[in-house]
């Protein structure tokens, strides 16, 4: 009977003992990989726009999702940054722009104004940005060195600091444009005409866009002479308006242009959108011929813009054969 107790104690204490131990037990911990990466050690963003990286940073075999955090942000020289860890209003989108937006007014409703650094991490996703808010009078920008941040990786299973990365903004550019043609003949020689000079001219505050055309002497082309441009759908923009000669058309738009580059819409396909300018002629033989001027373009600043598109050596041929 003795031995029976005896028994029954030892038992007890081992249970007691395994389950203590099993209770000290440590979770599951999320797998961290010790080669886990940023793929880019250098960032060049174009200040005045949205600049976004995404896919440059290699997880490894790391369980996902990690959390992300800029910390340490100074300038080049070592002393602190302030501008890069204040908050700014920015302008983000609360529903998906797709391009079939019907006025402003559609246009603004998908939109919000928040306060965010100019520089930040997304929290769970490791992808950069830069808001369009962020200028040169507010950042250091090209040729200054710039500034240097790390970056703190952390999961259940560890964490890792990424140090020195550089940060090295460049000056606003406020618009940037391609120019092609397609079977356009000069009025004179009669040769394929190859470009035309291009203005951007923002002469004020608002939201819209005026496109113009001039002869070599700088006499306006009628916009008439276009005769089959889609102007409804020249670009992203509403009121359309002619102005009373027709050497102009305006439009009421959302800025920049494009509003998103990395959707494609039918006004743009990546980072430029696209206007078409187009007419019919009879060429020799009684032909009829499609001639087109292609115009890809992106505005990142705000205001009233005028685009002139100026064929300085000849003028386009409307007439025909």
């Amino acid at each position: 009977m003795r031995n029976r107790i005896v028994y029954i104690g030892i038992l007890c204490t081992l249970l007691a003992v395994t389950y203590g131990c099993k209770k000290n037990f440590p979770q599951d911990l999320d797998a961290f990989s010790l080669d886990m990466n940023f793929t880019q050690q250098e960032y060049t963003p174009t200040l005045g726009r949205n600049t976004v990286y995404q896919g440059n940073f290699n997880a490894g075999e790391s369980s996902l999702p990690l959390s992300f955090r800029i910390s340490a942000v100074r300038t080049f020289d070592g002393k602190e940054a302030p501008e890069l860890s204040k908050l700014f209003p920015v302008s983000i989108w609360k529903e998906r722009y797709t391009g079939e937006e019907k006025s402003i007014e559609e246009i603004r409703a998908k939109r919000d104004t928040v306060m965010r650094p100019l520089w930040e991490i997304g929290e769970r996703s490791g992808t950069f940005t830069m808001w369009s808010t962020a200028n040169s009078n507010i950042l250091k920008v090209a040729p200054d060195s710039g500034y240097v941040f790390d970056v703190e990786v952390a999961s259940s299973g560890g964490r890792r600091y990424f140090r020195n990365l550089k940060l090295k903004p460049t000056r606003e550019e406020a618009y940037s444009s391609n120019f092609f043609v397609y079977n356009l003949l000069g009025a004179e020689k009669r040769n394929i005409l190859f470009g035309a000079q291009v203005w951007f001219n923002r002469v004020g505050e608002g939201n819209s866009i005026t496109f113009k055309m001039l002869n070599p002497d700088l006499t306006p082309i009628s916009m008439d002479k276009w005769n089959t441009t889609d102007w409804d759908n020249l670009v992203h923009g509403f009121n359309k308006r002619f102005s009373a000669d027709k050497s102009s058309v305006t439009y009421d738009v959302e800025y920049p242009i494009p509003l998103v580059p990395t959707i494609n819409t039918k006004y743009n396909n990546g980072e430029q959108t696209s206007v078409l300018f187009t007419f019919d002629r009879i060429g020799f033989g009684g032909l009829r011929q499609q001639n087109s001027l292609a115009f890809p373009f992106s505005i990142h600043q705000p205001g009233a813009w005028e685009v002139v598109i100026y064929f300085s050596e000849e003028a386009p041929l409307f007439e025909n054969d």
